[in-house]
């Protein structure tokens, strides 16, 4: 990871106000208080996708400093507004720096990153933390932080209902999706090709991965290092029903790795998936585009100052 200057530069935070299960602390006003005493200014949504705009539009004016002030959803509708602006096709340090106030549910990009979930805390790093290079994901052409998936969680993703306002009911109606997509999941045949070499399995899931976790905490890639260049691909192979239920606490926790049998793990650059059947995957927190799809790393594309 890079080391460079903490030099102070005016910037933007990007809030969108309807992040985080508590809703707690993310009242325009105080952070607008809360921006301008560390010289920056304050943006806030109104819809869905407006962060993408303001970000896309901040870029190319120039902003040396932008900081997403939200939740997993809301970082990477910012990232996707920077990518838009083709930020990350310029040199390192030709692109504008990246923060994060988390005021989500999860936070976990933020969480995984070490930053403070401290709002003030959280800004004074984005203003005067030292500055490092992470890797992000990308997947038929979309940007991920976390990871993307292929199978059961697929399954899951289609039956959660719409996010509650409750922390504990997420996490409940977490649980039950998994429960339902499992009463119908079949695993089934994929074919990969992993940094040029083909190859093919049977399994329950695929994930490639650019952190540990996603979605409630799962460590579902639990060596993944997010600076290291490289993706963490793992298949959990063709179980029974009641196999992989009783492996959930096992993947949960991020033992699978250890002590699921058939699980394999490796480190890529590159994969493709497809299958003879029809196939979606999920893209983070959202369902993606249908297989055939291709996911690649794109080593230390953000910049983003972190705890010193």
């Amino acid at each position: 990871m890079g080391n460079e200057s903490t030099q102070a530069i005016s910037g933007v935070v990007l809030l969108n106000p309807a992040s985080g299960a508590f809703r707690g602390p993310n009242d325009p006003q105080a952070l607008g208080v809360l921006a301008a005493e560390f010289g920056c200014r304050l943006r806030t949504s109104l819809k869905a996708g407006d962060l993408t705009d303001l970000a896309r539009a901040e870029a190319q004016d120039g902003c040396r400093l932008i900081i997403a002030a939200g939740g997993d959803d809301s970082v990477r509708e910012v990232l996707d507004g920077l990518d838009q602006a083709g930020i990350f096709d310029l040199p390192p340090e030709q692109r504008p720096l990246f923060g994060i106030i988390p005021l989500g549910t999860f936070n976990n990009f933020a969480r995984y990153l070490g930053l403070p979930l401290d709002p003030k805390e959280a800004m004074r790093c984005a203003r005067d933390g030292v500055i490092h290079r992470v890797d992000l994901g990308r997947a038929g052409g979309k940007l991920f932080t976390e990871s993307v998936g292929v199978g059961v969680d697929v399954a899951a993703w289609k039956v959660f209902p719409k996010e509650s306002p409750s922390l504990l009911r997420r996490l409940w109606d977490g649980t039950i999706a998994v429960a339902k997509a499992v009463t119908v999941f079949r695993p089934r045949r994929y074919f990969l090709e992993v940094d040029g070499l083909l190859q093919s399995c049977r399994a329950y899931n695929i994930t490639v991965a650019n952190s540990s976790h996603f979605s409630a905490g799962f460590a579902i890639a639990p060596h993944a290092v997010m600076d290291d260049g490289n993706l963490d691909l793992c298949i959990i192979p063709s179980l029974s029903k009641l196999g992989f239920l009783m492996a959930i606490p096992i993947i949960f926790l991020g033992k699978h790795t250890a002590y699921l049998k058939g699980v394999r793990y490796l480190q890529v650059k590159r994969v493709k998936i497809w299958t003879i059947h029809k196939g979606q995957a999920r893209i983070d927190g959202k369902l993606g585009p249908r297989l055939p799809l291709e996911i690649e790393v794109l080593a230390e594309a953000l910049s983003i100052r972190l705890p010193r």
